[in-house]
């Protein structure tokens, strides 16, 4: 699958090349969120609040970007809508989450702040048969998870020193930090569009 998948893209991008085009188009590569076998002694899944499940690849291509670069920023999917309207020279609708991730492109660090948290969650519908994972919601910051389960549940990882999650810290945790990240996963489940940015940014 992955052969046919590379054949395809260096299909694509002989074509623009051919037709004088290749350094004049933007390609963007991506893919669904992650799949976990196993981890968290879970047999199957991608509906979990995990690093695993959570993360998806992006690789942009075209002027102005920094050939092997990378940033550090945290980027969403909801970003995709205002940077590829950017780069077309068009306004994004005001109701849009995201933000536009061309200053990241070059390399360069953005000018303005930047998100430090965003909102994951997940509704369980019992669709498909490994759908094991209840309903959650819950806050993902550059330290930090925090995570509130329909069952009751809660979860909080230390990301620096637990960077696989393998030990919640929500009992033990400093009654301040809970409240904190508890503001913030309230703030971020009722936002839209320019609230959620400020959302994002918030101390």
């Amino acid at each position: 699958m992955l052969l046919s998948l590379d054949e395809m893209v260096a299909s694509l991008a002989e074509e623009l090349r051919a037709t004088g085009e290749l350094e004049n188009t933007y390609v963007f590569f991506t893919s669904d969120n992650g799949y976990h076998l196993g981890e968290h002694r879970l047999d199957r899944g991608k509906r979990t609040a995990y690093e695993e499940a959570i993360k998806v690849p992006l690789v942009v291509r075209g002027p102005g970007t920094l050939a092997g670069g990378s940033a550090e920023q945290m980027a969403l999917n909801v970003d995709l809508a205002p940077t590829i309207a950017e780069l077309a020279g068009v306004t994004a609708p005001t109701f849009v989450d995201g933000r536009s991730l061309v200053p990241l492109l070059g390399g360069a660090p953005p000018a303005a702040s930047w998100r430090s948290a965003f909102l994951i969650e997940h509704w369980s519908g019992g669709s498909v048969d490994f759908d094991t994972s209840p309903t959650y919601a819950g806050v993902r910051t550059e330290t930090r998870k925090y995570v509130e389960y329909a069952t009751g549940d809660k979860e909080l990882y230390n990301l620096r020193s637990d960077p696989y999650e393998l030990t919640s810290r929500y009992k033990t945790a400093q009654p301040a930090l809970v409240e904190g990240l508890k503001s913030r996963l309230e703030a971020l489940k009722d936002c839209a569009g320019e609230s959620c940015r400020d959302a994002e940014d918030a101390p």
